[in-house]
């Protein structure tokens, strides 16, 4: 009798061990699931959803992004749609060899400079979310801008382009003189001698409080003063940056 009860306590113990591991388990798998909204893998799935809601963020259509990724970048995958850039950006980045890293960052600026038209605020904020998610800083950026010619909306310009800045198209881009560099770490909020990484570091904190995403749908004036301080900060971090190279 007691060999009964001491099996059927053990039987008993298996079976709530088990149920605890499948508890567990399901619970995992949707902690995963929350976390992840495509398979472990499918790089070019990511990197056909990044190109596609950064042509949507400039105003083209679901349809014509479509074809521009496809014929422009040879993506035919399906792709996701209202995607957080900055995330799916680090998650391609973790998939990709650095070659295929540079290769999207690339066909994301000639799919924008094939348009010839400026870039909007908006879909140049999704640019530096992807540029920053691969792994690049913005002086990467910069030169594929420069090389494939594509300008960004200025709204610090009263939404003149970059070009506007230029004093009969043969001035530098972002005219630095000796004098600029102290003005110019003030709007990053800093001053005195500082190192790269302190530039880089202060430029994603002030990015991400004034990110035209934070104030999306908010009075145009709000719109408006984000989208300037923004801009400020990121012409300011562009100058800063090439004359503190590694």
């Amino acid at each position: 009798m007691e060999a009964v009860i001491v099996v059927v306590m053990i039987a008993v113990g298996v079976i709530i061990a088990l149920a605890m591991l499948v508890s567990m388990a399901a619970a995992e798998r949707e902690r995963q699931g929350i976390r992840q909204t495509v398979p472990r893998g499918d790089r070019q799935h990511v990197a056909a959803s990044i190109l596609f809601n950064l042509l949507v963020a400039g105003g083209t259509t679901p349809e014509e992004s479509m074809r521009e990724i496809r014929t422009r970048a040879g993506l035919p995958n399906p792709v996701s749609t209202g995607i957080d850039m900055a995330s799916w950006s680090e998650r391609y980045a973790l998939m990709a060899t650095p070659e295929q890293r540079k290769w999207l960052l690339e066909a994301a600026v000639q799919l924008l400079a094939a348009r010839k038209e400026p870039v909007p605020l908006r879909q140049y904020s999704s640019l530096l979310d992807l540029t920053f998610g691969l792994g690049f800083q913005i002086d990467v950026l910069s030169r594929l801008r420069d090389q494939y010619g594509f300008e960004y909306v200025d709204h610090a310009k009263n939404a003149r382009p970059r070009e506007a800045d230029r004093s009969g198209g043969a001035t530098p881009l972002f005219v630095r003189n000796p004098q600029s560099e102290t003005a110019l770490l003030g709007v990053l909020g800093l001053s005195g001698s500082v190192t790269r990484p302190a530039i880089i570091a202060a430029y994603r904190r002030l990015a991400a409080q004034h990110h035209p995403d934070r104030v999306f749908g908010e009075p145009e004036e709000v719109q408006q003063a984000a989208a300037l301080r923004f801009i400020e900060i990121t012409r300011a971090y562009d100058v800063l940056l090439a004359t503190h190279p590694d």
